[in-house]
């Protein structure tokens, strides 16, 4: 095992210290030495001799007593002296002196056996002066230690009374650079004792870091440390500490106890009014801030190595920040682009710790974007210190959102456990967030708690329970962070509340719930009976699909209930996915209404116009509910059946609807229309069917069969199959709903038919059956989906007024006898009549019904009014009026 070598080895001898007992060493120059100091794997070291070499084994054998010298040289070796005469030789040593060591561009290597790297120190150049070592030493070095120069000076006074367990002075600097640390004062050997000062100072504390072989990631900048240290084999302390660092000012002391087989720590640190900005510089976070800091800390710790200090750390105590503003967040971009986000304001803390056996406690406030938040909680810091997995609680409250987490967490940033959060305005909090939700109503209240996890760019969520506006549930899944996160979810909803965010499905002014009197607009084909239309109710606001982009989803979605208005769904099935901005729904399972249905819609947010398609089949509906829930439409009832198969394209409400192509059918079994019984409205003419059906909430049309197809073209829906199957009616029609404007227009033919199939036949007069067999007179329905106008086609009568007139003598009714003198008009006949003239004519026309039934105004000018106001074809009221007139005239 080699110890030294070099290329050139000088060494200087005073001889004449040889016979005066003072040795003197006038030189020893070592140049480029290579120096190993190796620990072997047996323990044995590269720098203790070999073996022991007794005086008898160096007497040459030529038995004059000569020995070898370390320089070759012969020189008399006598033999072994009496006791006597080595007491006189012990006392010949007087002094020993080294005038001048010097090492010129020297390599010094230890390597353990028990470590991987060796420690190397190259570039050395030494100077040591010792001319007399019971006198004053001096040393001055430089070398490069892992790349970075040192300088080493200093003196030692009495090395050989050090050696002879005296306590003598001591000094030695140490530097790189401009970074010095000083240390001054007298210590001892034999036993180990020590008074010394500590001094240091520099530009740089990363580089005095880089001293004790540690790497700071940033450079908090200028440093003083000044201290006592005393002690012995047994204990150390440490006084009067005093560390500053920038703004931070740290004062202390501690103390260790050597004695026993571990070494065991303890000691106080006080910090006033220290900056907050160098707090996290030397954290190794170069960030603008501002504030003041201070703690008053205890600590204890037992271990033989750095990291069981580390571990066995207990601190009590006490931390406080006050007036602090941290920014650099980089959280602009996330909100917006707000630079306000970028900072924390008005930061105030209070952290006490009681033992990190125990928990250590957090309370204060912040402000984030002119937002104040209360903050609280709690964590097992000895834990986190030690690089392990720890108890965490934090609590955050401000008047926008509450947040919380209760569970565990690594230094690493891997989350495990329960998470809630709670806002009154979910929609206000996204937007002050940066992520505006758009245009529309509800995501109010929205509360959410459940286990949450977060490793790497992973999120997971278990158990989570949440409720949103009306809705509420609950939740597992994953969310795959990334440029494009990925959300797969299973949500188990109690009930699914619609109406916050679709609104009232009847729409905008719609508020009549079945064919009534109202308003309306007319047409040349019959009488408008007064009707007036509302607005659509259709939005033109832009509906942004946009963030369809911004995530992928696949979603199973189970619901006990889904209500929006009246519309109530019952237990049903969906599953949801979102790919590349195309979100694709299948309804798996929908129960409502007493039947079922399943059906496919998918809305393509990717393309430069949204797209929309559904397919959707529905069976087993109880009609009259459904419609009334859905459209407020409540004058059929029976079992429906709808099956739909549309596609659209618009970039609102309404230009989706003005869009919508495709096909659609329905058929209702076993029903009736509710308010009007059509054969007995063909039966009986009345001045109510030429003012228009007025509302019979008693009567109904019973049918065993309704149904229609339609072929929808720019949401306008054809039929040319409409048919409806009765007891006593066989209908047939065609027309058009435009959905655009929520209006029907539809022309129908019944036919009354001679006998109520599957029922005894009913007593009648002669001839009644055929008279009234084949009997039709087409209807027209039309005006608002919810509010239509039902009345007889007068053109289609027109066509042949004789033979209509004389049908309908026959067929008799209250307006065939008013006409032919048989019946007075009644009270409440005449004041309905004038009631729906006012609304036909908007209150712009005197007319007096009664005043007319009784001749008090001039027939004709009467009549042309009445149809005017009514829009009803010009000489019909003339026709029959004129009718009954001539026939007065012939009896008179």
């Amino acid at each position: 095992m080699e110890f030294a070598k070099a290329e050139r080895v000088e060494f200087g001898l005073a001889w004449g210290g040889l016979v005066s007992g003072n040795i003197r060493v006038t030189g020893i120059a070592l140049d480029k030495p290579d120096i190993y100091l190796e620990v072997g794997p047996d323990g044995t070291t590269s720098w203790e001799p070999r073996k022991d070499l007794p005086l008898e084994e160096a007497v040459t054998a030529s038995g004059e007593g000569d020995v070898a010298s370390p320089a070759g040289e012969t020189a008399p070796q006598e033999a072994p002296a009496a006791p006597e005469q080595q007491k006189v030789s012990e006392g010949y040593l007087k002094s020993i002196g080294v005038d001048s060591l010097e090492i010129t561009g020297g390599t010094v290597t230890y390597r353990d056996q028990s470590s991987d790297q060796p420690v190397r120190i190259g570039g050395l150049n030494l100077t040591l002066q010792a001319p007399d070592l019971a006198g004053d030493v001096s040393l001055a070095s430089s070398f490069t230690l892992q790349d970075i120069p040192f300088n080493v000076a200093g003196h030692l006074t009495n090395p050989l009374g050090l050696a002879a367990g005296e306590q003598t002075p001591v000094n030695l600097t140490v530097s790189s650079g401009e970074n010095t640390i000083e240390v001054s004062g007298e210590t001892g050997l034999a036993p180990v004792r020590g008074e010394l000062a500590v001094e240091g100072s520099g530009p740089s504390l990363k580089a005095l870091a880089a001293l004790a072989g540690q790497e700071l990631a940033t450079d908090p900048g200028a440093f003083t440390v000044n201290a006592k240290v005393s002690g012995t084999e047994a204990a150390v302390s440490v006084a009067d500490l005093h560390l500053t660092l920038g703004q931070l000012s740290l004062g202390g002391a501690a103390e260790a106890d050597l004695a026993g087989l571990v070494p065991e720590v303890s000691g106080r640190l006080i910090l006033k009014d220290g900056s907050i900005a160098d707090l996290l510089l030397l954290a190794g976070r170069d960030l603008p801030a501002s504030g003041k800091l201070s703690a008053d800390l205890g600590f204890e710790t037992v271990g033989l190595t750095a990291e069981e200090l580390v571990a066995g750390l207990d601190i009590n105590g006490s931390i406080s920040i006050a007036d602090g503003e941290i920014g650099g967040l980089g959280l602009a971009s996330a909100v917006g682009g707000d630079p306000e986000a970028d900072r924390l304001t008005n930061l105030a803390m209070e952290v006490d710790l009681q033992g990190l056996e125990e928990p250590i406690a957090l309370s204060g406030a912040l402000s984030w974007r002119g937002e104040a938040f209360s903050l609280t909680g709690e964590a097992d810091t000895a834990r986190l210190l030690a690089g392990d997995a720890a108890p965490l609680s934090v609590s955050l409250k401000g008047n926008r959102v509450s947040a919380g987490f209760d569970g565990r967490a690594a230094m690493s940033g891997n989350l495990d456990g329960a998470v809630r959060l709670e806002t009154a305005d979910l929609r206000g909090l996204m937007a002050w967030m940066g992520q505006p939700i758009g245009a529309g109503g509800g995501l109010k209240t929205f509360k959410a708690s459940g286990i949450f996890g977060m490793q790497g760019e992973a999120i997971t969520f278990e158990e989570t329970r949440f409720t949103l506006d009306d809705t509420s549930g609950e939740a597992n899944g994953k969310i795959v962070l990334g440029k494009k996160p990925k959300v797969t979810a299973r949500l188990a909803l109690r009930e699914l509340v619609l109406d916050p965010y679709l609104g009232d499905p009847s729409g905008a002014g719609e508020g009549a719930s079945r064919p009534s009197s109202s308003s309306g607009g007319g047409s040349g084909n019959g009488g408008n009976g007064g009707k007036r239309s509302g607005p659509s109710g259709w939005s033109t606001a832009a509906i942004d699909f946009s963030g369809l982009q911004a995530v992928d989803v696949d979603f199973k979605v189970t619901t006990r209930e889904i209500r929006w208005d009246k519309i109530k769904i019952d237990e049903s099935a969906l599953s949801t996915t979102i790919e590349n901005g195309v979100l694709t729904a299948n309804l798996e399972n929908l129960s409502l209404y007493g039947g079922s249905g399943t059906g496919t819609v998918t809305l393509n947010g990717a393309a430069a116009t949204p797209e929309i398609a559904a397919k959707v089949s529905l069976s087993q509906l109880n009609a009259y509910p459904l419609l009334r829930d859905a459209a407020e439409f409540d004058w059929i009832e029976g079992k429906a059946a709808i099956d739909l198969d549309v596609t659209s394209q618009g970039a609102s409400e309404q230009a989706l609807v003005q869009g919508l192509n495709g096909t659609a059918s329905y058929q209702f079994a076993d029903g009736a229309l509710r308010g009007i019984n059509i054969p007995q409205m063909v039966r009986g003419l009345s001045i109510d069917t030429l003012l228009g059906w007025q509302e019979n909430p008693s009567a109904k049309t019973d049918f065993s069969t309704l149904e229609a197809t339609f072929l929808i073209e720019n949401g306008i829906a054809r039929t040319e199959d409409l048919l409806l199957v009765g007891p006593l009616l066989h209908m047939t029609g065609k027309g058009t709903t435009d959905m655009p404007a929520k209006r029907l227009a539809l022309r129908v033919e019944p036919r009354i038919v001679p006998t109520l199939q599957g029922q005894a036949p009913q007593p009648r007069r002669k001839g009644e059956d055929k008279k009234l067999a084949g009997l039709g007179v087409p209807i027209v329905i039309e005006g608002s989906w919810s509010d239509p106008r039902i009345y007889p086609d007068i053109k289609g009568i027109l066509e042949d007024p004789e033979a209509a007139y004389e049908q309908l003598q026959k067929s008799g009714g209250e307006l065939i006898s008013i006409l032919q003198g048989k019946k007075d008009p009644s009270e409440q006949l005449v004041d309905t009549a004038n009631q729906v003239i006012e609304r036909a004519t908007g209150g712009n026309t005197q007319i007096d019904v009664q005043k007319v039934i009784d001749g008090e105004v001039d027939d004709e000018e009467v009549l042309k009014a009445v149809e005017e106001g009514f829009g009803l074809p010009s000489g019909l009221l003339g026709t029959f009026l004129g009718k009954k007139k001539k026939e007065d005239e012939n009896e008179n």
